[in-house]
């Protein structure tokens, strides 16, 4: 319940959270005087299609558009088909809903168009057929582009500072997971609740990106291209990460306990490091490089290689330290460098998975093939 705790005030304390409630006021506001001025029946629809669609990312904004008129197309379609054909609104709801079913299960961030769909044609009007489902539409249209334009407008050089103060979190969020790892006898509650912690950031990570794409389109891989490249950087970096808890608590760890203490030091110290850096940058103006103090640095100790670990964890550690020199160079020249992620396909470890226990058998295959 504590952990629980602690991770609800995080979430509400980070700046992607507030931001996202100023978002939403002023959609809210600025679609109930749009829809004031321009008289709608029911300015109702207007407020709750703007905080449906606000609290999506930005890139579904120009979908969620499309949806609206795709669905306003399927509820005008249905009362023509109720009034000409003498159909119940039963049955032309789902003859309609059928194809938009379909549509939405193929692209999802268009589910916006069965919610047109109902309420044009499933709450009561009164008066002529076709005049209130148009003032609906009219009003869910009003909120979609409101929301649209609020959500490109308002706080619109956020998105860049949001991904990377959320590296900087998931970064330290990955050296507490490395800490209790690398114990004689590891945590695996405390792995599996650090874990969750990571997973949620890098899909705010992920969301982020996204935004930033539609914020700068065209110019973000040109001109900020560590933005772009850090989902694939820090998503094998958690894979490795997880790779070695796994290990760890199968007890394929170390002979001695001095290693350990060695290797959980120096790894935590230089993803903090990592995470300063991320800060710093989140701080910077964007296309500003940073001096690269301390780098080589670094480098240098992830190149070292412990000679009494388990052969498990020792080809586990190397994936995790050249995946970090990798994240390094990258963070450190703010992504202008040629050593770029390499396809997230070649990496033998980094299908989604959350922390479970694995077999030592599991953990023997894996590493013997790889």
């Amino acid at each position: 319940m504590h952990e629980r705790l602690k991770n609800l005030l995080l979430s509400i304390m980070r700046r992607g959270t507030w931001r996202q409630v100023v978002r939403m006021n002023v959609s809210l506001i600025l679609s109930g005087i749009v829809a004031t001025i321009i008289h709608l029946d029911e300015p109702v629809w207007a407020l709750i299609t703007s905080v449906i669609v606000i609290t999506q990312t930005l890139s579904t904004g120009r979908e969620q558009i499309v949806g609206t008129l795709i669905g306003a197309a399927a509820g005008m379609s249905a009362i023509t088909l109720e009034q000409w054909c003498a159909l119940s609104v039963g049955m032309v709801f789902w003859v309609m809903l059928m194809p938009l079913a379909v549509l939405v299960a193929l692209r999802p961030k268009m589910r916006v168009a069965i919610v047109t769909l109902m309420v044009v044609l499933l709450f009561p009007a009164t008066g002529e057929p076709f005049s209130r489902p148009l003032q609906r539409i009219a009003s869910i249209m009003t909120g979609v582009v409101v929301s649209f334009a609020v959500s490109f407008f308002v706080l619109r050089n956020e998105a860049r500072r949001e991904v990377l103060g959320n590296a900087a979190s998931l970064l330290r969020r990955l050296s507490d997971l490395l800490s209790t790892a690398l114990h004689q006898h590891p945590d695996h509650d405390a792995l599996g609740t650090v874990d969750v912690m990571c997973r949620s950031l890098l899909q705010d990570i992920n969301d982020g990106v996204q935004e930033a794409e539609v914020e700068h389109p065209g110019s973000l891989a040109r001109h900020d291209p560590l933005v772009m490249c850090l989902p694939g950087l820090l998503r094998r970096i958690r894979s490795d990460a997880i790779f070695i808890s796994r290990a760890a608590v199968e007890g394929e760890t170390a002979r001695t306990g001095d290693i350990l203490q060695h290797e959980r030091d120096m790894l935590a110290r230089i993803l903090n490091q990592m995470a300063d850096r991320c800060n710093a940058q989140a701080a910077s103006r964007r296309g500003r490089t940073l001096p690269d103090d301390g780098m080589r640095d670094i480098l240098d100790e992830l190149e070292q290689q412990g000679e009494h670990w388990t052969p498990v964890m020792r080809f586990a550690i190397g994936l995790l330290h050249a995946d970090m020199r990798l994240a390094v160079r990258n963070i450190w020249s703010n992504g202008q460098t040629d050593d770029g992620p390499f396809p997230l396909s070649g990496h033998p470890f980094l299908a989604e998975a959350s922390f479970e226990p694995a077999s030592t058998d599991t953990v023997v295959k894996r590493q013997g093939g790889g």
